[in-house]
């Protein structure tokens, strides 16, 4: 039997949630599929859904796809938008989702402040392990946020 409570919260509120920017369907849909059964994903259609997402549902992780098209096309760059989140959301790791024989942009990214990068067709157990392995160094949301009602009485 699975235990839904814990410390009086239920277990969906304690799980890790994950924002995603990624334009390629097919890597998105694998990439949801893994995750799903283990974190709380919200995936954004453009940049202004992902900026109200950051907002409003506070991720513990945002994995943001390097080659956006619309970066192109409104003259903005990836690398400025890592900067602007990264000022905005200081703890949030960011993880870059980058084409495989294009790590230049990655290792940039991470000069800007994201937390790496992973290949666009990454295997599952991969992706998994470099999650867990990036969301295991954050504190969580009961360690950071749950204040007991004792000390609000004090």
């Amino acid at each position: 039997m699975i235990d839904w409570f814990v410390k009086g919260r239920t277990w969906a509120a304690t799980m890790n949630r994950i924002v995603m920017l990624n334009e390629d369907l097919e890597s998105q849909m694998r990439m949801y599929l893994a995750l799903c059964p283990h974190y709380r994903i919200e995936i954004a259609e453009n940049e202004l859904a992902l900026m109200r997402l950051l907002r409003r549902k506070k991720p513990h992780l945002l994995l943001l796809d390097a080659h956006y098209s619309r970066f192109n096309h409104n003259g903005r760059s990836v690398s400025k938008l890592v900067e602007k989140i990264k000022r905005k959301y200081i703890h949030l790791p960011v993880l870059a989702i980058i084409n495989g024989e294009d790590e230049r942009i990655g290792e940039t990214l991470a000069q800007r402040g994201a937390a790496g990068w992973i290949n666009r067709r990454i295997q599952i157990d991969t992706l998994l392990q470099r999650v867990d392995d990036l969301l295991q160094t954050i504190p969580s949301f009961m360690e950071s946020t749950y204040i007991r009602p004792e000390e609000i009485m004090a």
